[in-house]
């Protein structure tokens, strides 16, 4: 007979054979599934005492048992508490960044990967020691350190960094409870600033009074009008080395796509016919690897890609290296973008490779230009993917004279 036990709700068999008692778990909650393994265990019993089945010589009995009498090679055992918890962090952190490397998207995982560095630096000699001495009050003055450095939204990436490789380092039996489980969460800073035009944001530098750091600042909050677009793209056409730099530049500009969607983008998601790209965005939800959303193709930029579909007639990937026909890396997706702003007035320092945009300004423009024509902000949620209300509150200045409508629908005059 074998009897069922609970420990941490998973269920134990309890059972015995040549007077010997044996717990043993099969890691399940499930009370139906526990039931299925104890009578299984039970057969397996029946058999090796009528002589249906026997042992192998190497085979532990438990573990036999357990098995259905399936086992023919001694089981490999999870290694002892002691040994796991003796894993220093610093390997747990690298252990942990491979094994999401596939799991979270590549701007998502690289980010992990840099809070992790950061706190390790800042630990010195406890990141080498054993994982179960890093405690609660350890990562709590990391954080507060963090505090006096870095902005409260950043911060708290960094806290939620903490909460999933420590729920991690759980989940694989090295600690037994996470030391982050409880870390308040870091409430942000101010809002931030609304977006701006190239106009506007060199006016406010050249008042004066802002360091480097703030200057550059400005910069990230930069949207360009359709004029802006259309003189920049001009530029990138002449100055490009490469033939793919300008379709780099013209696909967030005509679409608002993230650089890793330009770089996933297939032939398959582009339909002509329809008029409609498919991006493919592995950023919007927590429970798919990845999410998909349909935006409407602009002419001018279907013009394009029927032309460059004509120069490169073969390969999946729209953005692809001639030679291979793979999809290109993000490093040289970055030097095709930068390369035609060299020397003109879109680069900021030509030593540091700085700019006054990046592949993300063309999504804030996108947004914010159609909400200065007034498009309905339904439609633009759904062709951006993920919107929160604090970046639609970035551009909603930029239609005063729907606000200033508004306000003027109604009179609270006394009528003659």
């Amino acid at each position: 007979m074998a009897n069922l036990g609970q420990k941490d709700g998973i269920y134990i068999i309890h059972f015995r054979f040549n007077r010997k008692e044996y717990k043993k778990s099969r890691k399940v909650r499930g009370k139906s599934t526990a039931e299925a393994a104890k009578n299984l265990v039970e057969l397996t019993i029946h058999r090796l005492v009528t002589g249906q089945s026997s042992l192998p010589a190497t085979v532990d009995p438990g573990d036999f048992i357990l098995s259905g009498g399936t086992l023919l090679q001694p089981a490999v055992h999870d290694p002892p508490a002691e040994q796991l918890k003796s894993r220093c962090t610093k390997e747990l952190m690298e252990e942990y960044t491979e094994s999401q490397k596939h799991l979270q998207a590549e701007s998502y995982h690289y980010s992990h990967a840099m809070h992790l560095r950061h706190l390790a630096r800042h630990f010195g000699s406890l990141a080498e020691a054993p994982c179960d001495h890093v405690g609660f009050r350890d990562l709590d003055r990391y954080l507060k350190c963090r505090l006096a450095e870095r902005h409260p939204n950043t911060v708290e990436r960094e806290r939620i960094t903490l909460l999933m490789f420590y729920k991690w380092v759980v989940e694989q039996g090295y600690l037994d409870t996470s030391p982050a489980a409880t870390l308040a969460r870091i409430k942000g800073g101010a809002d931030r600033s609304p977006f701006r035009t190239v106009a506007e944001t060199e006016k406010n530098i050249e008042r004066g009074g802002l360091s480097r750091n703030e200057a550059l600042g400005m910069w990230e909050c930069l949207y360009l009008t359709p004029e802006k677009i259309a003189q920049l793209l001009a530029t990138i056409r002449i100055n490009g080395r490469e033939d793919l730099s300008f379709l780099l530049h013209a696909i967030p500009a005509y679409t608002g796509m993230r650089r890793g969607e330009v770089l996933r983008l297939r032939w398959l998601d582009v339909d002509l016919e329809e008029e409609s790209i498919t991006a493919r965005s592995r950023k919007q939800s927590r429970t798919k690897s990845e999410t998909v959303r349909r935006i409407d193709m602009h002419p001018e930029l279907k013009k394009e890609l029927v032309a460059w579909r004509d120069l490169r007639p073969k390969g999946q990937y729209v953005v692809c290296d001639r030679q291979s026909l793979e999809q290109i890396t993000k490093e040289r997706a970055n030097r095709c973008f930068w390369q035609p702003m060299n020397g003109t007035k879109w680069e900021l320092d030509k030593k540091r490779h700085w700019y006054k945009l990046g592949f993300h300004t063309y999504r804030h423009s996108f947004a914010s230009n159609l909400a200065a024509l007034g498009v309905d902000q339904r439609v633009i949620d759904e062709w951006m993917g993920h919107q929160t209300e604090a970046m639609r509150k970035r551009y909603r200045h930029l239609f005063p004279k729907t606000r200033r409508s508004a306000i003027e629908s109604f009179s609270l005059a006394v009528k003659a």
